[in-house]
């Protein structure tokens, strides 16, 4: 196995590999997107790519902490106690803590959006849409880190085989955790559902 740059992927996957901000105002219409992400990227691009996507798997290494788009006077508390030392990052967490519980129904998604603090600060993004997004029906958030990226799609940790159209890798340094393998020779572990 190597440590891939996008030629790499592009020499073995036969879709599209958008990387950085290549995917902005790109159309997805029809097709099965991958998302190689951590959280606030995730955030920017989910809604737009979802827009015309025949269906999203996101692949989220690390989930950040999400803020509403707050009413102005909520807002500028929020602001003003961000450049409190102690209680901005407090109060942030708070706000992002509730707005995950009450956006997200499913306690096993809300579970795997959660950030871990245990392991250093999360940074906190805004997305009012993000959410709501994640949980349409073509949209799919997936934890198992990518261990690679086959001729048809991604492969990820759990031996299962994601086929899709095109992968989006937003941060170009996700590239270093990701596995090509140096000759094709067929598909192994499990195949998921082309319909998906």
């Amino acid at each position: 196995m190597t440590r891939p740059d996008p030629a790499d992927l592009a020499a073995v996957f036969a879709g599209e590999v958008l990387v950085g901000e290549e995917w902005r105002d790109h159309d997805f219409t029809g097709k099965r997107v991958a998302v190689i992400s951590r959280g606030n990227d995730a955030v920017r691009l989910l809604p737009e790519v979802a827009w015309t996507a025949r269906s999203v798997k996101i692949f989220l290494d690390d989930p950040d902490w999400v803020l509403p788009a707050m009413p102005t006077p909520f807002g500028v508390a929020v602001r003003a106690a961000s450049y409190v030392p102690v209680a901005g990052p407090r109060a942030r967490r708070l706000i992002a803590r509730t707005h995950l519980r009450f956006a997200v129904k499913d306690p096993w998604v809300r579970r795997l959006l959660t950030p871990d603090d245990r392991f250093g600060a999360h940074s906190t993004g805004r997305g009012d849409c993000f959410y709501d997004v994640l949980q349409r029906s073509h949209c799919k958030l997936i934890r198992w880190p990518v261990y690679g990226v086959t001729a048809e799609g991604v492969r990820s940790a759990e031996g299962i085989e994601h086929q899709v159209d095109a992968i989006v890798i937003p941060a170009p340094e996700r590239l270093r955790r990701i596995a090509v393998p140096l000759h094709q020779t067929g598909p192994t572990g499990t195949r998921e559902d082309r319909s998906a």
